[in-house]
């Protein structure tokens, strides 16, 4: 299963609505920058960069915006 990161009104959100478009399955994880839950240490697990989107796939993860796009474009 898919498990998108988010960020309400930021980039991230090409990456939720490109996922939403292509019908795929999918959980989401909005973040709160308000008190900085994207610096936590739990989603610092996630992308060490501690930036929004992080798409998490069997594979690994994707950090990009274009990049997830991509992935959701090819499947």
């Amino acid at each position: 299963m898919l498990k998108l990161y988010f960020a309400p009104g930021v980039c991230s959100t090409a990456s939720h609505i490109g996922l939403e478009e292509s019908g795929a399955k999918f959980d989401s994880q909005a973040l709160s920058f308000a008190t900085n839950e994207k610096k936590s240490a739990e989603y610092l697990k996630v992308n060490q960069r501690g930036r929004v989107p992080a798409l998490v796939i069997d594979d690994g993860t994707i950090v990009e915006n274009t990049a997830i796009l991509d992935y959701v474009a090819g499947q």
